[in-house]
């Protein structure tokens, strides 16, 4: 960023010195000239250049470290592949400094199976019929309770079935 920096005040120096020229020439005629001159010398012009150079070149290493990354992952991908099949090979008997690795593998899966059945045993709970029974059983309950609301509540032939007679429904004086 600091040569930008530096390009831009070096272009604005030049471009002083160069108006400070013309205000001390006497003729429009010059002027052109001058003007004709910078344009074919160009310093602006090499300035674009530079920085559109750099920007293509900024943009091809970004778009390089981006495939770069993909086929690291790639490669880890394959050298994972091959990790497993000589696993999958050889776990039965492992030579040399793979055995206490294949041990720890082998103590691995054998955790993550163990964990899988919790989680499919909770699974399993969250899945599982409800017993019916429980549910009629409820039902029946509360058909019971609401039965017999409303026969408390039925309005009766009889004056002492009436709950202002009731002394219990009376307030203490």
């Amino acid at each position: 960023m600091a040569d930008f920096k530096d390009i831009i005040f070096g272009t604005l120096n030049s471009l002083v010195d160069k108006a400070k020229d013309f205000a001390k020439s006497d003729t429009v005629t010059q002027f052109v000239g001058k003007v004709k001159d910078t344009a074919e010398n160009s310093s602006v012009r090499e300035i674009y250049e530079q920085g559109t150079g750099r920007a293509k070149s900024y943009g091809k290493i970004a778009k390089l470290n981006l495939e770069i990354n993909g086929e690291s992952q790639e490669l880890n991908r394959v050298f994972a592949e091959i990790g497993k099949l000589y696993y999958e090979q050889v776990k039965n008997t492992p030579e040399g400094f793979f055995a206490p690795l294949f041990a720890q593998a082998q103590t691995l899966s054998e955790s993550i199976a163990d964990k899988q059945g919790e989680i499919d045993a909770i699974k399993a709970e969250f899945s599982a019929p409800e017993e019916e029974t429980d549910i009629e059983v409820e039902i029946d309950e509360f058909d019971d309770i609401v039965s017999a609301a409303e026969e408390e509540a039925a309005p009766s032939d009889k004056p002492e079935d009436k709950p202002e007679d009731k002394p219990e429904d009376k307030p203490e004086e």
